[in-house]
């Protein structure tokens, strides 16, 4: 065999044995942006949201997921992620236990802004209170916020009647003064 043909096969063997025996490696997702962290203790609902409206400067804001029971995932060294696929971009917010930590805040708050089926954060975003690896996390809850636009919003049924009756005077009143 001449060097030529020697390389080429040698080449081809070495592609082929990459190809087929070297595992690819697990995907690293883009780490979301943390917009705000606060100390909420047993909020609700109503004031997660408020603050979640503040931290985002966004006043048109929705929940759309929550959940209290989840698994998270190592997404690369001291980064985690939640396999929970958004419908669309948002804000999410993690809740954790902090009882014996030395946290100063319990409830951070991200913009979703990498990877859209995936919320991700690291540990140095949640004050190290993700857990000690593998899905030994803390975290009590995760709430999803959407935006939604207040101009397609349909009308309640009260409002629609007080606008018929608004109307139907005007249009009375108009028809007497002609």
């Amino acid at each position: 065999m001449n060097k030529k043909k020697r390389f080429f096969s040698g080449a081809l063997v070495a592609l082929f044995s990459a190809a087929v025996w070297i595992p690819s490696a697990q995907a690293v997702f883009i780490v979301d942006t943390k917009i705000g962290e606060s100390l909420l203790g047993n909020s609700g609902d109503a004031t997660e949201l408020a603050a979640m409206e503040t931290f985002a400067n966004n006043n048109n804001l929705v929940q759309d997921l929550k959940i209290s029971s989840f698994t998270a995932f190592v997404n690369a060294p001291g980064e985690w992620y939640l396999d929970v696929a958004p419908t669309e971009p948002g804000y999410f917010l993690l809740k954790f236990g902090t009882g014996g930590t030395s946290a100063t805040a319990d409830t951070f708050f991200f913009q979703n802004i990498g990877e859209m089926t995936k919320l991700v954060w690291s540990d140095s975003q949640v004050q190290f209170l993700s857990g000690g690896g593998g899905n030994n996390t803390n975290i009590g809850r995760l709430s999803h916020y959407t935006t939604y636009d207040p101009s397609t919003q349909v009308p309640e049924p009260g409002t629609l009647a007080l606008l018929g009756l608004g109307l139907a005077a005007f249009g009375i009143r108009r028809k007497r003064k002609q």
